[in-house]
């Protein structure tokens, strides 16, 4: 890999990728623009659909809570009792239920379109 090619930017796309991939199941989603994101972590701003505001921190160990507001880690957080989650899906997974119903919606929408698509299919391959 390119040396000028650095973790930050590494880091940055997965936040990238991740907010392209939850935007759907929360009210509001965005990487921070206030917090340092450096070559060892970046920063998203979450709101789920029950309205709940977490700061959340992106690392190698993975995506963890670090702040109840957008833009803000707590001081109060410590590193030894944070949970780190190795996916942003395990993380909303644990902490906005409204997260977990829409996922499994939505889930289900395209199964069932997938189902559809597969029965045309073989209905004009009979005629």
């Amino acid at each position: 890999m390119d040396s000028n090619f650095s973790e930050e930017k590494l880091m940055k796309i997965e936040a990238q990728a991740a907010v392209r991939e939850i935007s759907f199941a929360v009210e509001f989603v965005e990487i921070s623009t206030k917090l340092p994101n450096t070559d060892e972590r970046a920063y998203m701003n979450i709101r789920t659909k029950e309205g709940t505001k977490f700061c959340v921190e992106l690392t190698v160990q993975g995506y963890r809570i670090v702040g109840s507001q957008f833009d803000n880690t707590d001081d109060t957080t410590d590193v030894s009792d944070s949970i780190f989650y190795e996916t942003i899906y395990a993380l909303l997974d644990q902490h906005s239920p409204k997260y977990r119903l829409t996922f499994g919606e939505t889930l289900a929408g395209k199964l069932q379109c997938l189902q559809q698509v597969q029965g045309n299919e073989e209905t004009t391959e009979v005629q």
